[in-house]
């Protein structure tokens, strides 16, 4: 089985994102870039993530051809190549309906500020709205790509959040951080205040400790 591993992480991840309350049925999608291969193992489309096994996840070349795999890859799919095709540093893209984060993306085009320490480490900058276009594509992955820049998530107008990372395990807690984020705005300008912004340099070192974070024995 090619992409054995990526195609495991993927549903372990999809659990994850279950238990955080941004995906359900078969909303969203998770894929992984292998660069030595060359192939991405991505979600299939209209599975609920409840019943996929290893076997479901498809396996794409860069232009989406199906490699391996016995079902059509999600209709996102030239949404997530796009980043592996123009972001040499982002190997794993997740797409949510991330609840709160999508709230942002219905409202206007003000970027998503840092309020939360921990959140900054996740995201690194203020999130930034993606114009709207149609939900598979081509215009999608065009304006999302443009949006997202070289940070690590966007908040596409009237439609979901997506996150990227080096490692799908960064684009996960980027995902948990926007959702994070917005639900604290959220509830601070219900109780009729407007968060403070941390500075942005502040934002930057702290998305700096996040990657020199690692176990260390005592």
């Amino acid at each position: 089985m090619k992409l054995f591993e990526e195609r495991k992480k993927i549903i372990e991840i999809s659990q994850r994102l279950i238990g955080a309350g941004v995906i359900n049925n078969g909303q969203g999608n998770v894929s992984m870039y292998s660069r030595e291969s060359g192939l991405v193992a991505i979600t299939p489309s209209a599975i609920p993530y409840e019943e996929r096994e290893i076997e479901d996840i498809c396996v794409v070349d860069l232009d989406g051809n199906i490699i391996e795999g016995k079902w059509k890859s999600t209709s996102e799919t030239s949404m997530h190549l796009i980043f592996y095709k123009k972001r040499p540093d982002v190997n794993a893209v997740i797409h949510t309906h991330a609840p709160k984060a999508t709230v942002f993306g219905i409202i206007g085009n003000e970027p998503m500020p840092m309020v939360l320490n921990e959140a900054s480490m996740g995201i690194g900058g203020a999130v930034p709205i993606a114009p709207y276009a149609r939900p598979g594509s081509k215009e999608l992955a065009e304006v999302t790509c443009k949006a997202l820049g070289d940070g690590f998530a966007a908040i596409m107008a009237h439609h979901g959040l997506i996150t990227v990372g080096q490692t799908i395990d960064l684009a996960f807690i980027a995902t948990a951080a926007v959702e994070s984020t917005a639900d604290a705005i959220i509830l601070a300008r219900s109780m009729g205040n407007e968060p403070i912004v941390m500075p942005d340099d502040e934002v930057k070192t702290l998305r700096k400790m996040l990657m020199g974070y690692k176990p260390t024995k005592v």
